[in-house]
Protein backbone atom coordinates (compact mmCIF):
# COMPACT_ATOMS: atom_id res chain seq x y z
CA UNK A 1 0.00 0.00 0.00
CA UNK A 2 1.32 3.41 -0.97
CA UNK A 3 2.23 5.50 2.22
CA UNK A 4 -0.24 8.54 1.75
CA UNK A 5 -2.54 6.14 2.24
CA UNK A 6 -1.61 5.11 5.94
CA UNK A 7 -4.05 6.75 8.40
CA UNK A 8 -3.08 4.84 11.60
CA UNK A 9 -2.83 7.94 13.27
CA UNK A 10 -6.40 8.87 13.00
CA UNK A 11 -7.99 4.85 12.50
CA UNK A 12 -8.90 5.07 8.91
CA UNK A 13 -11.13 8.47 10.36
CA UNK A 14 -9.42 11.14 8.46
CA UNK A 15 -11.02 12.70 5.78
CA UNK A 16 -9.06 10.55 3.25
CA UNK A 17 -9.72 7.69 5.09
CA UNK A 18 -13.15 7.70 5.23
CA UNK A 19 -13.27 8.03 1.54
CA UNK A 20 -11.13 4.89 0.91
CA UNK A 21 -13.39 3.04 4.29
CA UNK A 22 -9.37 2.87 5.82
CA UNK A 23 -11.66 2.26 9.22
CA UNK A 24 -12.56 -0.87 8.55
CA UNK A 25 -8.50 -1.71 9.16
CA UNK A 26 -7.77 0.75 11.54
CA UNK A 27 -6.20 2.80 9.14
CA UNK A 28 -3.22 0.36 8.71
CA UNK A 29 -4.31 -1.86 6.14
CA UNK A 30 -5.98 -1.66 2.63
CA UNK A 31 -9.65 -2.82 2.40
CA UNK A 32 -10.22 -2.08 -1.39
CA UNK A 33 -9.84 -6.06 -2.46
CA UNK A 34 -11.12 -4.60 -5.93
CA UNK A 35 -8.93 -1.77 -5.83
CA UNK A 36 -10.84 1.78 -7.02
CA UNK A 37 -10.91 4.99 -8.97
CA UNK A 38 -9.47 8.72 -7.25
CA UNK A 39 -10.23 12.19 -8.34
CA UNK A 40 -7.64 14.74 -7.63
CA UNK A 41 -8.20 18.48 -8.54
CA UNK A 42 -5.57 21.33 -8.74
CA UNK A 43 -5.19 24.46 -10.59
CA UNK A 44 -2.80 23.53 -13.26
CA UNK A 45 -1.12 19.83 -14.27
CA UNK A 46 2.00 20.36 -12.70
CA UNK A 47 0.04 21.80 -9.44
CA UNK A 48 -2.44 18.78 -8.71
CA UNK A 49 -3.18 17.90 -5.32
CA UNK A 50 -2.45 14.40 -5.16
CA UNK A 51 -2.43 14.17 -1.22
CA UNK A 52 -6.16 15.46 -0.44
CA UNK A 53 -8.64 12.89 -2.00
CA UNK A 54 -11.76 14.32 -3.64
CA UNK A 55 -13.55 11.13 -4.31
CA UNK A 56 -13.14 7.61 -4.49
CA UNK A 57 -15.13 4.76 -7.04
CA UNK A 58 -15.42 1.44 -7.69
CA UNK A 59 -12.06 0.62 -10.26
CA UNK A 60 -14.36 0.07 -12.86
CA UNK A 61 -16.73 2.75 -12.43
CA UNK A 62 -17.59 4.51 -15.41
CA UNK A 63 -18.04 8.13 -13.62
CA UNK A 64 -16.82 9.95 -10.65
CA UNK A 65 -18.03 13.20 -9.26
CA UNK A 66 -16.40 15.65 -6.56
CA UNK A 67 -18.22 16.07 -3.16
CA UNK A 68 -20.41 18.77 -3.10
CA UNK A 69 -18.60 20.72 -0.46
CA UNK A 70 -16.02 21.44 -3.17
CA UNK A 71 -16.25 24.86 -4.19
CA UNK A 72 -15.33 26.50 -7.96
CA UNK A 73 -14.80 30.33 -8.04
CA UNK A 74 -15.75 32.47 -10.74
CA UNK A 75 -13.75 32.76 -13.84
CA UNK A 76 -11.06 30.04 -12.77
CA UNK A 77 -9.80 27.06 -14.63
CA UNK A 78 -9.62 23.69 -12.88
CA UNK A 79 -7.42 20.42 -13.95
CA UNK A 80 -9.02 17.11 -12.64
CA UNK A 81 -7.47 13.63 -12.57
CA UNK A 82 -8.70 9.91 -11.98
CA UNK A 83 -6.04 7.67 -10.92
CA UNK A 84 -6.66 3.88 -10.35
CA UNK A 85 -5.26 1.75 -7.25
CA UNK A 86 -4.88 -1.55 -7.45
CA UNK A 87 -6.00 -4.67 -5.09
CA UNK A 88 -2.70 -3.59 -2.76
CA UNK A 89 -3.32 0.06 -2.54
CA UNK A 90 -0.68 0.86 -5.01
CA UNK A 91 -1.78 4.01 -7.30
CA UNK A 92 -0.78 4.55 -10.91
CA UNK A 93 1.58 7.39 -11.71
CA UNK A 94 -0.30 9.17 -14.87
CA UNK A 95 -1.81 11.97 -16.01
CA UNK A 96 -3.62 10.31 -18.72
CA UNK A 97 -7.12 10.52 -17.47
CA UNK A 98 -7.36 14.57 -16.84
CA UNK A 99 -9.68 17.16 -17.73
CA UNK A 100 -9.79 20.84 -17.85
CA UNK A 101 -12.70 22.37 -16.71
CA UNK A 102 -13.61 26.53 -16.97
CA UNK A 103 -15.96 28.34 -14.51
CA UNK A 104 -17.28 31.36 -16.64
CA UNK A 105 -18.19 34.74 -14.35
CA UNK A 106 -21.53 33.41 -13.37
CA UNK A 107 -19.99 30.70 -11.29
CA UNK A 108 -21.21 27.86 -13.94
CA UNK A 109 -19.44 25.50 -16.18
CA UNK A 110 -18.39 27.19 -19.07
CA UNK A 111 -18.60 26.23 -22.62
CA UNK A 112 -15.55 23.69 -24.29
CA UNK A 113 -13.34 26.49 -26.25
CA UNK A 114 -10.22 26.06 -28.16
CA UNK A 115 -6.90 27.59 -25.94
CA UNK A 116 -5.74 31.26 -26.46
CA UNK A 117 -2.82 31.86 -29.23
CA UNK A 118 0.46 32.76 -27.92
CA UNK A 119 3.85 34.28 -28.69
CA UNK A 120 1.36 36.92 -31.03
CA UNK A 121 3.34 39.86 -31.81
CA UNK A 122 3.54 42.85 -35.02
CA UNK A 123 5.45 44.72 -36.94
CA UNK A 124 4.95 46.90 -39.82
CA UNK A 125 6.02 46.01 -43.11
CA UNK A 126 6.99 47.81 -46.43
CA UNK A 127 3.21 49.12 -47.58
CA UNK A 128 2.09 51.23 -44.67
CA UNK A 129 0.95 47.30 -43.87
CA UNK A 130 1.31 45.80 -40.26
CA UNK A 131 2.03 42.04 -40.41
CA UNK A 132 0.66 39.55 -37.64
CA UNK A 133 2.41 36.35 -36.49
CA UNK A 134 1.50 33.72 -33.64
CA UNK A 135 1.48 30.23 -32.22
CA UNK A 136 -1.56 27.65 -31.38
CA UNK A 137 -0.64 25.15 -29.07
CA UNK A 138 -3.05 22.17 -28.97
CA UNK A 139 -1.79 20.52 -25.98
CA UNK A 140 -4.43 20.48 -22.51
CA UNK A 141 -6.62 22.29 -25.07
CA UNK A 142 -10.97 21.60 -24.12
CA UNK A 143 -12.14 21.73 -27.79
CA UNK A 144 -10.09 22.06 -31.22
CA UNK A 145 -9.97 25.05 -33.16
CA UNK A 146 -10.89 25.11 -37.03
CA UNK A 147 -9.96 28.56 -37.36
CA UNK A 148 -8.90 31.86 -35.98
CA UNK A 149 -10.70 35.39 -35.75
CA UNK A 150 -8.69 38.13 -36.46
CA UNK A 151 -10.44 41.58 -34.85
CA UNK A 152 -9.35 45.63 -35.05
CA UNK A 153 -10.07 48.57 -33.66
CA UNK A 154 -9.45 50.64 -36.91
CA UNK A 155 -7.83 52.96 -35.18
CA UNK A 156 -10.79 54.30 -32.40
CA UNK A 157 -8.70 52.25 -29.85
CA UNK A 158 -12.12 49.83 -29.29
CA UNK A 159 -12.13 46.81 -30.47
CA UNK A 160 -14.81 45.56 -33.12
CA UNK A 161 -15.21 41.66 -31.92
CA UNK A 162 -18.18 41.66 -34.08
CA UNK A 163 -16.68 41.87 -37.28
CA UNK A 164 -13.81 39.86 -37.95
CA UNK A 165 -11.16 41.15 -41.08
CA UNK A 166 -9.97 37.98 -41.80
CA UNK A 167 -10.16 34.66 -41.07
CA UNK A 168 -7.67 32.16 -41.20
CA UNK A 169 -8.10 28.13 -41.20
CA UNK A 170 -6.14 26.13 -38.40
CA UNK A 171 -3.57 23.96 -39.76
CA UNK A 172 -2.00 22.13 -36.60
CA UNK A 173 0.43 23.13 -34.08
CA UNK A 174 2.62 25.49 -35.46
CA UNK A 175 3.34 29.63 -36.27
CA UNK A 176 0.45 31.79 -38.28
CA UNK A 177 0.41 34.63 -39.82
CA UNK A 178 -1.51 37.57 -41.03
CA UNK A 179 -0.47 40.74 -43.12
CA UNK A 180 -3.47 43.79 -43.62
CA UNK A 181 -4.01 46.19 -46.19
CA UNK A 182 -2.55 49.59 -46.27
CA UNK A 183 -3.39 51.68 -43.39
CA UNK A 184 -2.79 54.78 -42.31
CA UNK A 185 -0.22 56.14 -39.81
CA UNK A 186 -1.46 55.73 -35.83
CA UNK A 187 -2.12 53.30 -33.29
CA UNK A 188 -3.75 49.78 -34.05
CA UNK A 189 -5.31 47.34 -31.73
CA UNK A 190 -5.70 44.01 -33.08
CA UNK A 191 -7.29 40.42 -31.14
CA UNK A 192 -7.25 36.86 -32.68
CA UNK A 193 -9.21 34.03 -31.13
CA UNK A 194 -9.40 30.63 -32.04
CA UNK A 195 -12.84 28.81 -33.28
CA UNK A 196 -13.95 25.69 -32.80
CA UNK A 197 -16.41 23.55 -34.83
CA UNK A 198 -18.86 24.81 -33.31
CA UNK A 199 -18.44 28.13 -33.27
CA UNK A 200 -17.52 28.36 -29.50
CA UNK A 201 -14.71 30.69 -29.51
CA UNK A 202 -11.78 31.63 -27.30
CA UNK A 203 -12.97 34.48 -25.17
CA UNK A 204 -9.41 35.85 -24.26
CA UNK A 205 -8.67 39.62 -23.82
CA UNK A 206 -5.67 39.84 -25.00
CA UNK A 207 -4.39 42.27 -27.39
CA UNK A 208 -1.88 43.28 -29.82
CA UNK A 209 -0.64 47.08 -30.22
CA UNK A 210 1.57 48.29 -32.64
CA UNK A 211 2.33 51.90 -33.72
CA UNK A 212 1.82 52.63 -37.63
CA UNK A 213 4.61 55.03 -38.69
CA UNK A 214 3.91 56.09 -42.56
CA UNK A 215 6.20 59.12 -42.69
CA UNK A 216 9.45 58.20 -45.11
CA UNK A 217 13.26 58.76 -43.86
CA UNK A 218 15.31 61.42 -44.52
CA UNK A 219 16.76 61.72 -48.49
CA UNK A 220 20.47 60.58 -47.58
CA UNK A 221 22.57 63.69 -49.13
CA UNK A 222 25.12 62.35 -51.63
CA UNK A 223 28.74 63.18 -51.69
CA UNK A 224 30.86 63.36 -54.52
CA UNK A 225 34.20 62.10 -54.06
CA UNK A 226 37.35 63.65 -56.18
CA UNK A 227 40.85 62.68 -56.60
CA UNK A 228 43.03 64.70 -55.15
Amino acid sequence: MDAKFFDSLYEGDSPNGVKLGMGLTGGDFWPRAAGCSVLYRGPGMEQIDFANLLSVAEAGASEISPPGYVTNNSGTIYFYVIRRANNCGCEEQTLAAAVKISIDAGGELAEPQPNSIFEARAEQVEGNKIQLVWYYCPIEQQSSPVCFNLYYDAGTGQIDYENAIATISYAGRRFYSYQSGTLDAGKYLFAIRAEDAGGMENASSARIEIQLDTTSPDAIEILSVEAA
